[in-house]
């Protein structure tokens, strides 16, 4: 549904602005988590102002409703399909610059940097594949890309699997200090939040609008919530 609506919109020339918009927002949205779980994980410094560009993500948003209200006041058509997706999707990519956001702000309030441990190993095995899920969250939407689609929802779903177990493995480890394993937990836990809102991005493409973010009526597999 949502590749026709897109034609449609490019074809009248209407939503192109808003497009862009949102296309930006992924842009600034990455750049963020990507320096945040670096700064998190390798101690790298983040060398712009992150909380600046996270505001820039909150200014897109309002841009992008804006936008929308004005299409929909001039439109001829009942058909509203595409403006309730494109805000949808413009509120869980701000809730991925929040909680990348989160990332930084746990980075700061290590006492010291986290451990060479397992739990580390595993977290930043799970960076990459996150960080992999943007372009393709973004193809999907633009591109109708069914492929594009399915794999970040799958990937979420494992990646999903894999946050849970070290969840369950931190509970049981009384070996960790307080702050590693509240520090391991929570990476987890905003790790598992960010790949859920690129989830429900890319569901948008093959799920009905009623069943963006969880599971589909058809496919049980596809959507699944977080």
């Amino acid at each position: 549904m949502l590749k026709q609506i897109l034609r449609a919109y490019r074809t009248y020339g209407v939503m192109t602005e808003a497009e862009n918009k949102i296309h930006e927002m992924f842009t600034v949205a990455k750049d963020i988590f990507s320096a945040s779980s670096l700064a998190l994980l390798d101690q790298r410094d983040v060398e712009f102002d992150l909380y600046a560009r996270d505001r820039e993500i909150n200014e897109l948003v309002v841009d992008v409703r804006k936008k929308i209200v004005e299409h929909l006041s001039i439109s001829i058509s009942h058909n509203v399909g595409g403006e309730l997706i494109f805000l949808k999707v413009i509120n869980d990519i701000e809730r991925v610059g929040d909680y990348s956001k989160n990332l930084l702000d746990l980075a700061k309030l290590l006492p010291e940097p986290l451990t060479d441990s397992r739990y580390y190993e595993n977290l930043a095995n799970l960076f990459p594949r996150v960080q992999g899920f943007f372009d393709r969250a973004e193809r999907a939407l633009f591109d109708g890309s069914e492929e594009d689609a399915r794999a970040v929802i799958e990937g979420h779903l494992d990646l999903n699997k894999d946050c849970e177990e070290i969840l369950a493995a931190l509970m049981q480890d009384p070996r960790l200090h307080a702050h590693e394993a509240i520090a391991y937990a929570l990476t987890a836990r905003y790790f598992k939040r960010i790949s859920s809102h690129l989830k429900n991005v890319a569901s948008t493409v093959v799920n009905p609008f009623s069943h963006i973010g969880y599971m589909h009526p058809d496919e049980p597999v596809i959507g699944e919530k977080d």
